[in-house]
């Protein structure tokens, strides 16, 4: 329910959906995802949800200008002051506390979707695109990664597959040639839509650096 804000475009519906699809993925805690043109520029979990923004806004505050922020529990007032002064397009929360929404709506062009709920990852359903001519027809990409087999001469630390686990959830969602770096449960580097792996990973290079 969109309960503030300009009208949605095309674009916003899309590149709302992204987000929300993503941030549903983090299930155990508090997580931000901020889009922009259909691919994440920041994804965190935090202890809360204000530290779970700041994190994902830290990953690339350039790209994040303009752009849609979701969130997988209620927004609540200390989080809604920070995202405040950020130029965001939309903001999508599950729930909306009445003193966050009170700091948001002295933004009256920003768009402020409640959902009462959160996407299922594990939920399958039918993904379609039109061609000329036709349409493709495929089923919703809804595996959960589960046991992972170690080949590498060193094998990761706890955190760094935890970190990795991380990583690709958030690569599911970034459109090729997808490139993620995170650390402790963010992300610190994501290239994305190259022509090239090697760009995407020379971007990715230069957001973490």
């Amino acid at each position: 329910t969109q309960v503030q804000g300009k009208q949605l475009s095309f674009n916003n519906l899309n590149d709302t959906d992204a987000a929300f699809e993503l941030v549903a993925e983090f299930i155990d805690g508090p997580a931000c995802v901020i889009v922009k043109h259909a691919n994440p520029c920041g994804v965190a979990i935090g202890e809360n949800l204000s530290e779970a923004y700041a994190r994902a806004l830290a990953c690339d505050t350039e790209s994040a200008f303009g752009g849609i922020l979701a969130f997988n529990r209620a927004l609540d007032a200390t989080t809604a002051e920070e995202v405040a002064k950020l130029f965001a397009e939309v903001v999508i929360a599950p729930s909306i506390d009445a003193d966050a929404f009170q700091i948001l709506s002295g933004k009256k062009n920003l768009r402020v979707l409640i959902t009462e709920g959160l996407p299922d990852p594990n939920a399958s359903a039918p993904m379609i695109r039109t061609l000329s001519g036709g349409y493709l027809l495929q089923g919703r990409d809804n595996q959960i990664l589960d046991e992972l087999k170690v080949v590498t001469k060193r094998a990761p630390t706890n955190q760094e597959m935890i970190d990795l686990r991380f990583a690709f959830i958030v690569a599911k969602h970034v459109k090729s040639n997808a490139i993620v770096y995170a650390k402790n449960g963010a992300t610190v580097g994501v290239g994305a839509g190259q022509m090239s792996r090697i760009n995407s990973s020379r971007i990715a290079t230069w957001k973490a650096d």
